[in-house]
């Protein structure tokens, strides 16, 4: 099986920024269900992935929330 590649326009962590600035804090389910109405096709492993990155990169505050879910909140100032 061949892993197809998505080539986007704008690239999936400024969309998941600009969705957050949008909502505010929210879940990772939240934060799903904006992105598929922008037309975003992701899965939950690629959102993820994504979180992880925008964490790493200090942009983004990952916190554990009831029922497996994270509630997600954009840093402010610089870390």
């Amino acid at each position: 099986m061949s892993t197809m590649k998505i080539w986007r326009l704008i690239p999936l962590q400024q969309r998941i920024m600009e969705a957050l600035r949008q909502l505010g804090s929210c879940t990772d389910d939240e934060l799903l269900k904006a992105l598929d109405r922008e037309g975003e096709n992701v899965t939950p492993e690629i959102l993820s992935k994504a979180l992880l990155q925008l964490e790493v990169r200090g942009l983004i505050r990952l916190l554990g929330a009831p029922k497996g879910r994270r509630k997600i909140e954009v840093r402010q100032g610089k870390p």
